[in-house]
């Protein structure tokens, strides 16, 4: 299996590269997007024009957003397609993908506001521990007491971060390429078999790799920093450093959509042409 899982990764990363134009169209719609985000957060609601360019933001990044999963999703399939029809079809099919996503959205709000929840009450429950030992505080003056491990609390993190990490975007990925293959209706119509399809082992596979690429080492790069004298020197690292998470999580991420896509070119029964 794992050396199935990198022969795709490979393959993927060999057509991406080969549609040169496609990706570079997607790197624009990437640039456009960060651009979108960038000015939602730093505009300041002061005045009613950036109130109003503020709701425009707020719409338009999610179309960007969409708009980017289609150029992927259809860029670079079996039959890649050229930038113009590329463009075309992005921005006539994304509501498919924000279609397809929704019930994803719904059950990741649900999933934030459950654990919100839980984390709150934990947060309220009075520390056994404390008042199992009162000499425990006084006994700090003397030696540090050892923390314990808040088991709870570590769990709570691990089904946050597995859901909103792992689970819910590898789902959106099957979803959006079954989208982009078969069309909406058939893809809403199995969407059992495809999160049965997401979390197949190699899939989780190929994913876990591309999250180290697109989103574990771009973090160490980012914010993982080492002190410099120098001014210039400092800007020249940040640049570098910038540019290369630029690369990885754009590139990182494409190449996992198209390695998974490669593990399932077919869909598992014959699906007529739709025009959703």
């Amino acid at each position: 299996m794992l050396t199935e899982t990198f022969s795709s990764i490979v393959t993927a990363a060999r057509k991406v590269f080969a549609n040169w134009r496609a990706l570079l169209l997607v790197a624009v719609v990437y640039i456009a997007l960060l651009v979108a985000l960038y000015f939602f957060v730093a505009v300041r609601e002061a005045s009613v024009a950036q109130v109003a360019l503020t709701f425009a933001l707020a719409l338009l990044a999610p179309i960007l957003f969409f708009m980017l999963q289609a150029m992927i999703a259809n860029g670079f399939s079996a039959a890649p397609l050229n930038a113009g029809l590329l463009a075309r079809k992005s921005l006539t099919g994304f509501w498919k993908f924000m279609v397809i996503t929704l019930p994803l959205i719904a059950l990741a709000v649900l999933v934030v506001y459950l654990l919100a929840k839980y984390q709150s009450h934990l947060a309220s429950v009075p520390d056994s521990a404390t008042q199992l030992h009162p000499m425990a505080a006084s006994s700090r003056t003397h030696e540090a007491a050892r923390v314990p491990i808040n088991w709870k609390g570590a769990a709570l993190s691990t089904v946050r971060y597995l859901a909103l990490g792992l689970v819910l975007p590898l789902a959106a990925i099957h979803f959006w390429l079954a989208t982009a293959r078969d069309g909406l209706i058939a893809a809403l119509k199995r969407m059992g078999q495809l999160l049965a399809r997401a979390f197949a082992p190699q899939s989780v596979l190929i994913y876990v790799v591309g999250f180290l690429i697109f989103a574990v080492v771009p973090y160490f790069l980012l914010f993982r920093t080492t002190p410099n004298k120098h001014a210039w020197l400092e800007l020249i690292l940040l640049s570098v450093r910038v540019a290369a998470v630029f690369a990885l999580t754009l590139l990182g991420w494409v190449i996992t959509v198209e390695a998974i896509a490669l593990l399932n070119p077919k869909s598992p029964e014959p699906v007529a042409n739709e025009a959703a």
